[in-house]
Formats: C-alpha cells, structure tokens, sequence
C-alpha cells in the first residue's frame, strides 16, 4: 500500500444503504486520499487510494492486502489546489466497484473492478460467498476518509472536519447513464423499457417532474393567431431584418459573456410570468436562437431544469463538472427536435452548450426550480468565459412574453407588407 495515512479517520459517515451507494466528495486535496468501506460482519475491507497521478482499488482479505485494479494514468490522482468532486460507486448486488472524477457518468469512470468478471455460475456463487461480508444487505457499512499525515500536520484535524461538508452519499450504486432525452411515460411501450433510450417522465426527479408537468403541452404556434399570422414567421422575420426588435437587440447584446465572445455567442431570454423565489431568475423562459448562434458552456447553479424544444432544432453539448477551457471536448454531444423534452439535475447534465448549427431559428422554453433540500439557491449561472475563467451570470429578462410577441407581430404584418405588397398576411 502507497503512502503515509493518519490512523485515525477524518471523518465516518454510514452507507446510505446496506452495502451500497455512490459517495461523492467535493474536496481540494495536495496529497494523497483513502476512501475505506469497513463491515461489521467481517474485518475485511474495501479501499480506493487516490494519489498523485494514480488510483488504485484494493482489498484487505483475511490479514492480506489485494490490489484489485490499479491505473497510473495521471488523471486519475488528485488535482492540485482545485475543488474536485471524486466519486466512488460500491455495488453490492453486482460486486462492482467503480471510481471517477466530476460528474457520475460511465465517461467520468476512470476506474473499475469486478470481482465476478469471467466468472462462470458455480464460480460465482464461490465468490459471492467468500465475499458475503463485504457485499451483503443484512449489514449497513461505514465510509471513512484517511488522509495523509502530512496533511493532518498541516491543516490540523478540526479544521480539516470543517472542510469536509461537501459529501454527499446516494442509495444506488452507479450502474449506466441516463438518458437525456425525456419521454411521456403513457407512451410507453414493452421496446421502450427495454432500452436506455429515453428517461420515462414517471422516473424523473420530483422537480423536473414538476417543470415538465406545467410545460408538456406549450407550442410556439399554439393556439393559431389571428389573420393565420404565425409566431415563428414573426419571430424569424424581426431576427432576420434590420431595425425590428429581435435584430437590434441582439446586435446590442454583442460581448455580452465578456471580452473575446462575439456576436453569434447570444441568444434572447424572453421571460414567462414572475420569479417566485424557488429558481435562478424568472422560472420559466421563453429562449430564441438564431441560426449559428449558441451559448458559452455554462451550469445551472445545481438548479433543475426541463428544456422543450418549440421550434427548430438545438445541438446539446454536454460537459463534465470541472470544465474550465471554452473550447473543451464535450462528453456527449445530440440533437434535440422540435418536441423534444430534455432534462437536467445537479448530478445529470447540468454543464452543458447550446449552438443552433441549423439555417432557421430554433425556440425552446427553459425551466428551473431549486431540489426541495437546497439552502443554497445559488442565483447564477457560472460559465466558462473566452479566457478560461469561472464567470457569473445572472439570470435576466431581454423582453417579457407579452411585449415581445405583440410587437413582432405588429412588425411582421407592417413591415412585411410594405416589403411584400403583393403578398396578404
């Protein structure tokens, strides 16, 4: 085993299950770490040693130490003077141990062992039984956090226990990605379930259930307007010619993400209704983007969040939690069509970029609330600026719904007209 680690833990916290989670730790570490799981029912234990440029899980099996998988890849250890969220997945059915950095995805995943790997059915019941006390459901398990002695000498143990509020512990262990693409759970079909392709609305967080309850049915040209106008004609006509309102302001708000964003990193924030103090900003929006336009990466604040796609089409990047460069490698990248639901939490796709790379405007309506435990409410988004810094935004209002809509419309049958006197609206 590598390293010099204090005797005494950190900090114990139980497992939120018996024998099972995912526990993350949001930590700034410059030396090496040791997550331990210990059982009652045996003294063997199970550890993930996080050190400069290596991870490694192991296992103390009657007095003997096993090194189970170890990567020296240098990614994989701490990063140096940063706020790092490192998870570590322990699943007990399964005998899958799974260790990563940032977000709780199969593309954070940087290490992983399974005990039954290759194992044939009578050899599996062996291992399940010699391992029973490390992967059981009668037993509940401790987490401890050993730190090394260099840092307890350092920073001093009390202090240290300050430091460490930010861990949270879930009851499932990490098994496969969601999907970020949301489906109506009464349109679903045996084929459906048999697949990961969408995330059942039935399965959503309580909040995003309750965003995307109030906006399942919003339509850009719903209900018709009157004279056969439609809102998206408007719309593309005020973006598209100079002097309307949706042209003018968007060549005002050139810049607006900080010194080296030009004008095609704007979109129009057309607000629904007042904040009600349980989101960052006005909760519901109304979001245009024209053609070649797109957002910097940017989080939610850990806010949830529901996006439909009213008109057009988005391309969605995701990111992982610590991305700090503009022109990052997303983690996935899809595209979302008019009708299409999306869906963000503070563990599932909350860094993210929106680029129109389509020919025609797209709409959607974005929706946030805060998890029924946050204290936080944190009020900003942050995004990563042109020169590779952490920035914040507050959310704000470039029109109310109201006034946006009815002077497109008066712009699109005036203006339109005169351009088009042949042509009746």
């Amino acid at each position: 085993m590598d390293g010099n680690f204090s005797d005494d833990p950190t900090w114990i916290k139980p497992m939120p299950v018996n024998g099972q989670g995912v526990f993350t730790f949001n930590i700034t570490r410059n030396s090496e770490f040791r997550i331990v799981v210990t059982h009652s029912l045996t003294n063997d234990f199970i550890m993930l040693t996080v050190g400069n440029q290596f991870a490694e899980f192991g296992m103390m099996h009657e007095n003997v130490y096993q090194q189970l998988e170890r990567s020296a890849v240098p990614e994989c250890g701490y990063v140096q003077d940063t706020k790092i969220s490192y998870w570590f997945s322990y699943n007990r059915d399964n005998l899958v141990l799974k260790y990563g950095k940032g977000y709780t995805m199969e593309e954070t995943t940087l290490l992983e062992y399974n005990f039954l790997a290759g194992a044939s059915p009578a050899e599996e019941e062996s291992i399940r039984k010699e391992y029973h006390g490390l992967f059981n459901a009668e037993d509940q398990g401790m987490v401890k956090l050993y730190d090394s002695v260099q840092l307890m000498r350092s920073t001093g143990s009390s202090s240290l226990i300050d430091i460490e509020k930010k861990v949270a512990f879930y009851k499932n262990p990490f098994v496969s990605n969601m999907s970020p693409i949301v489906l109506d759970s009464s349109k679903v079909t045996l084929f459906t379930l048999d697949n990961s392709k969408y995330m059942l609305t039935g399965s959503l967080p309580p909040a995003c259930k309750e965003l995307y309850e109030n906006i399942r049915n919003c339509e850009l040209n719903w209900p018709p307007e009157v004279d056969d106008v439609l809102l998206s004609d408007a719309i593309r006509f005020s973006i598209e010619t100079e002097g309307c309102l949706l042209y003018e302001k968007l060549k005002s708000k050139a810049g607006e993400f900080g010194e080296g964003s030009g004008k095609e990193e704007t979109y129009l924030r057309v607000t629904l209704g007042h904040s009600l103090g349980n989101s960052p900003g006005i909760p519901y929006v109304l979001e245009i983007w024209p053609s070649g336009h797109y957002s910097p990466i940017h989080n939610h604040g850990n806010a949830n969040a529901v996006i439909k796609v009213l008109f057009g089409e988005i391309n969605i990047s995701i990111y992982n939690k610590q991305t700090t460069e503009p022109d990052a490698v997303p983690m996935k990248t899809f595209n979302a069509y008019a009708g299409d639901v999306t869906w963000i939490n503070r563990n599932w796709f909350q860094t993210h970029k929106l680029w129109n790379n389509t020919t025609d405007f797209c709409a959607t309506i974005q929706c946030y609330n805060y998890d029924a435990g946050d204290t936080t409410h944190w009020p900003y988004f942050d995004y990563v600026s042109e020169n590779s810094t952490i920035e914040e935004f507050l959310p704000n209002s470039d029109f109310t719904f109201k006034d946006m809509r009815q002077k497109v419309l008066v712009e699109y049958r005036l203006k339109y007209s005169l351009l088009n006197p042949t042509r009746k609206n």
